[in-house]
């Protein structure tokens, strides 16, 4: 089995990806569609925060999520820093086969076979919907990576129906004119008429 840092990745088991704090990787929103934003959130030991490792090839792996079946994914096969990683049903593709490489402390990093760019986290957020993306290596702690196995007794266990989780809240105002007047975009004063 082929060894990174300090973990051994076993083919089909099931892991966490964390990030620095401990939050991990994750499809928003249990969103089951090809094209769903995977992004970090908090650990609630749920299905669609957990993933699976499918050798690709000598050395190189699919990143199945657990919940829906897909795998990590380039968007639109993209190569350039910044091009967001979402799930995607599995195909041949090189976009979807990743090499895990050691790092420092135990991580690791998750470089992309097609872009040869590493699994990151964009504007080096770490917050809860921080979207992920592929970036040059940069030695950043946004681009490093431990990889937790999950436990035996939160695979058995029966999946919850998912419940929406809170939006973040959004403005009603945008800013309009040369001299920074608001303007209301929304509500009930965007919807009355000219006096």
């Amino acid at each position: 089995m082929p060894k990174s840092a300090q973990t051994v990745i076993r083919e089909g088991a099931t892991y966490t990806i964390a990030a620095a704090n401990g939050r991990v990787l994750e499809v928003a929103d249990f969103n089951t569609e090809n094209g769903a934003q995977v992004r970090l959130w908090s650990y609630e030991g749920q299905p669609w925060q957990q993933w699976v490792f499918e050798e690709a090839a000598d050395g190189e792996y699919r990143i199945r999520n657990r919940f829906t079946g897909k795998v990590l994914d380039l968007a639109m096969g993209g190569v350039i820093n910044g091009t967001w990683v979402h799930q995607w049903q599995k195909t041949t593709g090189s976009s979807q086969r990743w090499l895990v490489l050691p790092a420092s402390g135990g991580k690791v990093k998750l470089k992309n076979v097609l872009a040869g760019k590493v699994l990151d986290l964009a504007g080096m957020r770490m917050d809860n919907g921080a979207q992920a993306q592929i970036w040059q290596d940069v030695s950043g702690e946004n681009q490093l990576w431990r990889l937790d196995p999950v436990p035996d007794k939160l695979l058995q266990r029966d999946t919850p129906a998912p419940a929406p989780r809170p939006a973040a809240p959004r403005s009603t105002r945008t800013q309009t004119g040369s001299k920074g007047t608001a303007k209301k975009s929304g509500g009930k004063g965007a919807r009355r008429g000219k006096a």
